[in-house]
């Protein structure tokens, strides 16, 4: 009885754990694509290069980082990645507030806004850095902790998978409304300093039950044995700078089986950690192994290189051995579904504040994209059940273009911003002065004019001139009365927008969840991880060239054009999951059966009601 209370309990110092951690990372998300617009409200530049960039360091650096948490001892791996988490996003916070606070000083102290420029790039890079710590974390804790934790026992790390994945949920849906209601409600800069607050005290906390749940479960001091070559090879754990006081020599064999469990999603998820485990040994096969062994610089140089660019070596050597899967194209499907800008990320939340949208609507406006991709997940084993896993991947899909209509009609409903020419009729760089708009009012998003003292107090914590700089920004001529702010003349667009994004989760989530089924059933073990490979690397490139899209045309004014862009690429990823689902099941319609159905010179066949009575009284 003893021994369950105290398991409980050290459950219990994990989930409270990963709660803080989400809750932080949530908070810190939604917000960090709100101050990024807010610096630059006339252009989505700054968003899109912070979404390019990080995308690229997760890509580039993601394999050196798990490579770094599996040499460490487990403690150590643990401690770092969450210091440097949330140390990471406190500076970042505190730093933007002093950016808001000063930003006209700042941008005036070097020629052509130099320190405001080195400013946003610092703030990019401190949020890189925790982004990649909180990688970190996740694989030291969730992939390793967790399966340590458990043991032999499947049923409880079934459970204890399940409970941590209601937990990302439940931050995902409730995090960005507690944020955006701050945010909205306060100036900006003190929602900054909020999170860095919260940050603040959650390390304490989280670092206090890390070392809990260590002195609890006796394997974690268990020495990693992973590479048995290197541990033959290399110093002894003792003698490792990594290694822990007091932990201890045990060996153990961590090669656990994933636990199966009915729940779909539970099942798929064990399976996918399973899967990513192996794609560093797949990396292995595809590299030259008979290279002999440097321990000078340029072999190490050589290997942190090799390290770097470990998606691309996957993605090039391993694609024959993706593309001979029949599924493959059902996995083309899934990347070109990341190469769309109709999600809720920070593209998203920067383009709806430029539209008027609060952040208060907009943090329940993305808690309600979470709920609609939820029910999603809850509809998709009964609906796999009945009409099969095929049928339900082109159903998924199907519904997701057929909800972003609604994201094409936005781009002509009253109150969009589209207008190709609009760099013809405002010059960039030109400034209007109020003598100049009469008949003209400018739309300044949560800013709010002062007359009597010439300048404008805005919810950024700053002062702006009120012959205000028209760079990229909207105008319309409505007439209204100079010098007030307003939205734009109709929010039918970016209802439309908007609802057709929370909408289209609903098969996002069906899609998202059947092809990566498919993979699991189709793919032999021993090639999973570099298929898999294949597959992460596939998304996040084309997740990141939707960046690289947004920066070359940053403008809300032609985000009609990404729209339309993206809405064609989920359309190309429907084409290839149906020549995938075509093959599989050798038609992609019943068309046969719908054609007889209209077919008048085909009749019905005629029962004998009679003659059926008849027989029947017989056989009693």
């Amino acid at each position: 009885m003893a021994k369950e209370k105290l398991e409980a309990k050290t459950r219990w110092f994990v989930y409270i754990s990963h709660f803080l951690s989400a809750w932080g990372d949530r908070m810190w998300s939604f917000g960090v694509g709100i101050f990024l617009v807010q610096l630059e409200p006339v252009s989505l530049r700054l968003v899109a290069i912070y979404g390019f960039a990080n995308g690229g360091s997760i890509l580039l650096l993601g394999a050196i980082v798990g490579d770094w948490v599996d040499k460490t001892a487990r403690l150590s791996a643990a401690k770092w990645t969450l210091v440097i988490q949330n140390m990471s996003v406190c500076l970042c916070s505190v730093l933007v507030y002093f950016v808001f606070q000063y930003h006209a000083e700042i941008k005036e102290v070097w020629p052509e806004q130099g320190l405001a420029d080195l400013s946003y790039a610092v703030i990019i890079v401190i949020s890189i850095i925790g982004n990649l710590a909180s990688e970190g974390r996740k694989i030291a804790v969730e992939r390793d902790w967790v399966v340590v934790i458990c043991g032999q026992d499947k049923d409880l790390l079934a459970s204890m998978t399940s409970f941590l994945r209601t937990i990302d949920l439940t931050t995902l849906i409730l995090a960005p409304v507690v944020t955006g209601q701050i945010i909205a409600f306060t100036v900006i800069g003190y929602g900054a300093l909020f999170i860095a607050a919260w940050n603040l005290v959650s390390v304490v906390i989280e670092y206090i039950f890390v070392l809990k749940v260590y002195e609890k479960v006796p394997a974690l001091r268990a020495v990693k044995n992973k590479d048995r070559k290197a541990v033959d090879k290399g110093p002894s754990d003792k003698e490792s700078p990594l290694m822990d006081e007091g932990e201890e020599q045990i060996t153990v064999n961590e090669d656990l089986e994933a636990a199966s469990s009915p729940p779909q999603q539970i099942k798929q998820t064990q399976n996918l950690d399973e899967t990513s485990l192996k794609t560093e040994q797949a990396i292995k096969t595809l590299t030259p192994s008979d290279e002999p062994e440097d321990t000078n610089c340029s072999g190490n140089c050589a290997s942190c290189l090799r390290k770097v660019f470990k998606s691309f070596i996957i993605l090039y050597r391993g694609w024959s051995t993706y593309m001979k899967y029949n599924v493959a194209f059902a996995g083309l499907g899934l990347s070109m579904l990341y190469m769309t800008v109709l999600g809720f990320d920070n593209i998203t939340t920067g383009y709806a504040i430029s539209q008027g949208v609060s952040e208060s609507i907009l943090g329940f406006l993305m808690a309600a994209g979470a709920i609609v991709g939820i029910l999603g997940t809850i509809v998709y084993p009964r609906m796999r059940k009945r009409i099969g896993l095929e049928r339900t991947g082109l159903f998924g899909i199907l519904s997701q273009i057929l909800i972003l209509t609604l994201c094409v009609a936005a781009v002509w409903a009253p109150g969009s911003p589209f207008d190709l020419l609009y760099d013809s009729r405002v010059p960039k760089g030109e400034i209007i002065t109020s003598n100049q708009c009469e008949n003209m009012s400018i739309i300044i998003t949560n800013q709010t004019l002062n007359n009597s003292t010439g300048t404008n107090r805005t919810n950024l914590g700053y002062q702006v001139s009120s012959d205000f700089n028209l760079a990229n920004q909207s105008a319309v001529c409505n007439g209204t009365e100079e010098g007030t702010s307003t939205g734009p003349g109709s929010y039918i667009s970016i209802s439309l927008l908007m609802g057709g994004i929370i909408g289209a989760r609903f098969g996002l989530w069906i899609a998202d969840l059947t092809i990566t089924q498919l993979f699991l059933e189709a793919v032999v073990e021993r090639e999973r991880g570099i298929v898999n490979g294949v597959q992460s690397s596939l998304n996040q490139c084309a997740d990141m060239i939707k960046f690289l899209m947004v920066i070359v045309a940053p403008d809300p004014e032609v985000f009609g054009i990404l729209i339309l862009i993206s809405f064609a690429f989920i359309c190309l990823g429907w084409l290839f999951y149906a020549k995938y689902s075509r093959s599989a099941r050798g038609h992609l319609f019943h068309f046969e059966k719908v054609a007889a159905c209209f077919d008048s010179k085909k009749a019905l066949p005629v029962i004998d009601i009679t003659k059926t009575e008849t027989e029947s009284i017989r056989s009693r």
